[in-house]
């Protein structure tokens, strides 16, 4: 197949800009935050003081956002006697359902907003799995507009298979992946100038369009109906499946993996001509319909995109998976505590489904909460009323997390020991899991999590609480080494894969002792600084409970500068910590991994351990 091929790598920007706009350094300019000062005539200059409302929005919401925000200006000049100002910060939805996730505590994330704009309802689902982000999420969010994913084509592309009449599904995608690299594709269609069918993606961790036609594609792998793979927890199901890995393995390889912004993956679709020599050109690319008609009709993020010689784009509704993304205003809870943020909401929001908030969101390519948009049609690439089109439902969040983790892992093969404390306070039980213990709990989440490891990664399985062999406090129970690797056999024949292995002796483990974890993290660290892999990822995954609790072991300041002292910038071994349950201690695990430069996860419900820890294993360094 031809075309360059974009891999993700993770990031941690500012909320203030739209993300992954290095190389457009126009747009990067043109797009950051806007302000928009609501400020009273002179009558209001004595105001009792200032409120700022600071609402973060997908980037493709941004620009009808701020038009209201200086429409409610001309309405309420003030608020309870207070000058207001409402702050419009332009951030990626799947990148903000991560810093819900973590509590909105990552350096990168700037100030925690007071309303969440995101494209569509499943990131709501995606970030509603932590405890952190269940205290800022109290709010289900009030539906405002409606956008579906279609299959967006270059029009003359589009025209030479027949388009209007003729639509693409998600099957033909699915037959175009299977079969990647057809150089006369093209050619028998009349123009041997465009060369081969190639598809690209965007990234599903960061866009709604990318995670909507993996679900898709998958589920047609999986020969389910996409809708209950949306509705149904059947993690194991994939997690398991070998078919849903093969399937997510062609998507990836097949597919160019596209920039993991909208903005960035619009700017590559304008700067390259059908009849550029040499060009990379996509042929298809899931999309949403409202940045298809932004990006053609120069509203919104197409407004701010660079010249260039891209084709107008039209949309393929396909009949096998259209259905509507829901588009939530979601307050945060914290603004319940301040009648004036309160009342500026509640403005915002009686604006945005006013006859000029809908005026405004049509205006960029979005349709009414109904579904309707009657001012689309064949003109802009668009369709007003097309057939078969649903309202989706929410996807369950640990199927999102898999479905995810599943794309990032089939290619990122890692250097990984993972440290699981068993100490007795893992045998306390769980609320609302059937009195299974903190250890059940997080080994099966664990279990389900670990076919998410890319074949060819290294994977080893240490625990620990206290003197597990004379004044060590873990114990090794799977040594370091290739996932697929048979292990436990006599003089290395039989026995079983190591990944195998590591799920049969976690099914072993038995909590007692005290927790030593300051010693054991070190002990980890420079275990796997002994078996460092170049050009992998090399991390220690350690999920606890508790808090040291071993009388004789160094102190966390001791710890933590030994850490920044070994740690190697050339050959970085990162500690990514869970903290499990009310009763961790979160403030030293988050010095512990910031010391090497990683993130630490606070898992306060223990139900939702799979999403942190398939989030944990996964991670890749930016």
């Amino acid at each position: 197949m031809s075309g360059a091929r974009h891999r993700y790598r993770r990031t941690g920007p500012s909320v203030r800009r739209i993300t992954a706009l290095a190389a457009i350094p126009v747009l990067a300019a043109a797009l950051t935050s806007g302000w928009v000062f609501l400020r009273g005539s002179p009558a209001v200059a004595t105001c009792a003081g200032t409120v700022t409302l600071t609402v973060a929005v997908a980037p493709s919401l941004a620009d009808p956002m701020e038009e209201l925000a200086t429409a409610y200006h001309d309405e309420h000049p003030a608020v309870f006697g207070y000058c207001a100002s409402i702050q419009v910060d332009a951030v990626d939805s799947g990148r903000a359902a991560a810093y819900l996730r973590g509590g909105w505590s990552d350096p990168g994330a700037g100030e925690i907003p007071d309303i969440w704009v995101p494209d569509s309802a499943d990131w709501l689902a995606l970030a509603r799995t932590t405890e952190p982000a269940n205290r800022l999420l109290t709010d289900t969010g009030q539906l405002i507009a409606t956008s579906p994913v279609v299959i967006a084509m270059p029009r003359p592309m589009a025209v030479a298979l027949g388009w209007p009449g003729h639509q693409l599904s998600w099957a033909d995608l699915g037959r175009q992946l299977a079969e990647p690299g057809d150089d006369d594709y093209w050619t028998a269609h009349g123009n041997a100038a465009w060369g081969d069918f190639t598809i690209g993606l965007p990234d599903p961790r960061t866009t709604t369009s990318g995670l909507s036609a993996l679900t898709v594609l998958v589920a047609q792998a999986l020969d389910r109906p996409a809708a209950r793979l949306i509705e149904k927890d059947i993690t194991d199901d994939l997690t398991d499946d070998l078919t849903t890995d093969s399937a997510i393995l062609r998507l990836e390889r097949a597919a160019s993996l596209l920039p993991g912004s909208d903005a960035s993956l619009l700017a590559t679709l304008r700067g390259t001509g059908l009849d550029d020599p040499g060009a990379s050109r996509l042929s298809a690319i899931p999309l949403s319909e409202s940045l298809v008609y932004q990006y053609n009709a120069g509203v919104g993020l197409g407004a701010r995109l660079p010249d260039g010689d891209g084709p107008e784009l039209v949309a393929s509704y396909p009949s096998d998976g259209l259905m509507l993304d829901e588009i939530r205003y979601v307050q945060l809870s914290r603004v319940s505590s301040d009648p004036v943020k309160s009342q500026v909401a509640a403005d915002l929001l009686a604006l945005l489904r006013s006859g000029r908030g809908v005026a405004a969101l049509a205006g960029h390519g979005f349709r009414t909460v109904d579904g309707a948009a009657d001012s689309l049609g064949p003109e802009t690439g668009l369709a007003a009323r097309p057939q078969e089109l649903g309202r989706k439902p929410v996807m369950v969040p640990t199927v999102m997390t898999a479905l995810q983790a599943t794309f990032v892992g089939v290619h990122q093969q890692t250097n990984t020991l993972m440290v699981l404390d068993s100490s007795g306070s893992m045998a306390e039980p769980v609320p609302a899991s059937g009195d299974r213990s903190r250890l059940a709990v997080a080994l099966d989440a664990a279990k389900a999590a670990l076919p998410m490891f890319a074949d060819g990664s290294n994977l080893g399985l240490w625990r620990f609480s206290s003197r597990l062999h004379g004044a060590d406090d873990w114990d090794e129970l799977v040594g370091l080494g290739p996932v697929e690797e048979r292990v436990g056999g006599a003089d290395g024949a039989g026995g079983v894969p190591r990944r195998q292995a590591v799920i049969d002796e976690m099914s072993r483990i038995e909590p007692r002792g005290d927790t030593g974890l300051y010693e054991t993290t070190l002990a980890a660290f420079r275990h796997l600084n002994q078996h460092y892999e170049d050009g992998w990822p090399n991390q220690v995954v350690l999920l606890t409970d508790g808090r040291n609790s071993d009388p004789g072991s160094m102190s966390l300041d001791e710890l933590v500068r030994t850490l920044r002292r070994e740690y190697s910038p050339l050959h970085p071994v990162r500690i990514i910590t869970i903290g499990y349950g009310e009763d961790a201690d979160l403030e030293a695990l988050a010095r512990i991994s910031d010391a090497t430069g990683a993130q630490s996860y606070p898992a306060l419900d223990p139900n939702s351990i799979f999403v942190v820890l398939v989030g944990a294993f996964t991670e890749i360094p930016g």
